[in-house]
């Protein structure tokens, strides 16, 4: 009986073992199956099947990620778990939840952008990328931001670039964890005029051109787009070292073929570019006032290691070199007033008036016959015996600024002067018209008094009639509006001992007035001629007085 209940003991413990063997059989079988799943599921890049949680480390939900996220993965040590790691994260993802993908499709930031010294931390946020869902934290997470655009916090994180709308749920940290030089001032250089086909110092040629921007990348530097400028300039965006913003006020198709060959950025400014720069040849801060931002000129003389220390940020003195003028001979000054177009419609019985098909002619002559246009800082130093110049150079003039002459009342002097790319010199009457409406490169603007263009009870010019001071408080108003006191025109050319005293006091550099011949180094400063142009010249006598 004994031996009978040890038999049966026996093998219900032979049965038992086989079970638990067959069980153990089974569960490796499964694992095995489960962690080869689990592994066929794992790669380094992968891709989401649908929205999908994500978790911490211990499993709990933090989050979700939607449909089609690409992700770079890092292989858990127990792949039993059946969770990956987000690449650079303290998150994980299941398995299931995604899927393998050969072409990870990484986005990347502008290199040259920093981050701002200041991260945010939200909380319940949704992350937007290209303004649909892509990623939603239920936990706080610190992120650093790049910059700022429309009210949004530009982030780039899991390899994408995400923005999200400012409001008072998100908090903003100080983040100083930032190793590279950020640029602290951006060099603004300015080529007037880009162009193969002129000669004067304003205007460079192409190749000129691509050797200083192919110098200054070559020492490191790199350009940058006006949005970016004025993103620097609000503490909106934060920019490495060696940043350079190229500027022209005029457009050419050079300018495209050089954007495009040498990849920069030179930017053409106007009036609805919001910023106003100033020729100073100093460098430009973030603090800078945006109605007066410093700007480096290019000039055709501009040497390669002049053009270095401007984009270094250093102050830059630049004189002309001595064109000779062998002949030795004076400068017509031209004198002009209104300009009027018939074929409009419109008409002008003044003697003093000239049809726009008149002056183009004058123009197109110049232009053709190798004549440069001074502006008026190249007279006035040609007048004072401080630059030759060529000796076919002409000084054009235009007095007042009404009919035809400003871009509120016809605007028929500055296109035909940016088409010949010629120069002049308007005398304004400040107090009568905006200074606005007369904007051109092209186009310098000096003083016609502020309101003493008219005849005064002495039967004179008004500067003639009024007291000294009371001259000398029109013609500082009017300097001040102008922001220049390089030169004065007197009305009328009609002038005083009186009044010739105050517009030297007022600082006036030179003045003009009429006289019919050519200007000298010998003549009056303050009493240069000029040549009225009337309605009734003829080509022959234009050309004659220029001669």
């Amino acid at each position: 009986m004994k031996k009978i209940i040890n038999k049966n003991i026996l093998i219900r413990c032979m049965v038992v073992l086989v079970f638990i063997t067959f069980l153990i059989v089974i569960y490796r079988f499964l694992s095995n199956k489960l962690i080869a799943d689990i592994e066929k599921h794992y790669s380094d890049f992968a891709t989401t099947v649908d929205k999908v949680n994500i978790y911490d480390k211990n499993k709990n939900n933090i989050g979700t990620i939607s449909k089609g996220f690409d992700l770079e993965l890092t292989k858990n040590n127990n792949p039993k778990c059946g969770y990956f790691n987000i690449k650079n994260t303290p998150y994980y993802v299941y398995y299931k939840d995604i899927k393998k993908i050969n072409n990870y499709q990484k986005e990347y930031i502008n290199p040259n952008y920093l981050p701002l010294n200041k991260s945010i931390i939200t909380t319940k946020k949704l992350l937007l990328k290209n303004k649909q869902l892509s990623l939603e934290l239920k936990i706080k997470t610190e992120l650093p931001v790049y910059y700022i655009k429309d009210n949004n916090y530009i982030i780039y994180y899991l390899d994408k670039i995400f923005q999200i709308p400012k409001d008072n749920t998100i908090k903003e940290v100080e983040n100083k964890d930032v190793d590279e030089i950020e640029a602290s001032n951006i060099s603004v250089i300015y080529y007037e005029n880009i162009n193969k086909d002129c000669n004067s110092y304003n205007c460079i040629k192409p190749n000129n051109v691509k050797e200083q921007i192919n110098m200054l990348s070559e020492n490191g530097y790199y350009s940058i787009t006006l949005g970016e400028y004025k993103s620097f300039l609000d503490g909106k965006l934060k920019l490495k070292d060696k940043a350079i913003l190229f500027i022209t006020a005029n457009k050419s198709d050079y300018i495209n073929q050089l954007n495009n060959e040498l990849d920069v950025n030179i930017e053409l400014i106007n009036e609805s570019t919001g910023l106003k720069f100033n020729l100073t040849n100093k460098t430009s801060t973030i603090n800078s006032n945006k109605e007066a931002i410093d700007c480096y000129q290019i000039k055709n003389y501009s040497t390669i290691e002049n053009v270095l220390k401007m984009a270094n940020g250093e102050e830059v003195i630049e004189k002309a070199p001595i064109i000779r003028n062998s002949a030795g001979q004076g400068i017509p000054v031209l004198n002009y007033h209104f300009f009027y177009d018939p074929t409009m419609g419109e008409a002008c019985n003044e003697g003093i008036c000239l049809t726009v098909q008149k002056f183009e002619e004058h123009l197109s002559y110049l232009k053709n016959n190798g004549y440069k246009t001074l502006t008026i800082s190249e007279f006035r130093q040609w007048m004072f015996n401080e630059l030759d110049v060529p000796e076919k150079s002409v000084l054009i003039t235009i007095d007042d600024g009404a009919m035809g002459t400003g871009k509120h009342n016809g605007n028929k002097l500055i296109p035909l002067l940016e088409k010949y790319d010629l120069h002049a010199t308007l005398f304004l009457i400040t107090g009568w018209w905006n200074l606005n409406n007369y904007d051109s490169p092209n186009l310098d603007v000096q003083s016609h008094t502020n309101d003493m263009h008219q005849y005064g009870t002495c039967g004179r010019g008004q500067i003639n009639c009024y007291s000294y001071d009371k001259s000398l408080a029109d013609l500082k108003q009017s300097i001040s509006i102008l922001g220049s006191s390089e030169s004065f025109c007197f009305p009328f050319y009609s002038y005083s001992e009186n009044s010739l005293q105050a517009v030297k006091d007022a600082g006036f550099k030179i003045a003009f007035v009429g006289g019919n011949r050519k200007a000298t180094r010998s003549d009056n400063k303050y009493l240069i001629p000029r040549y009225p142009i009337h309605s009734n010249i003829t080509m022959d006598r234009f050309i004659n007085i220029i001669s």
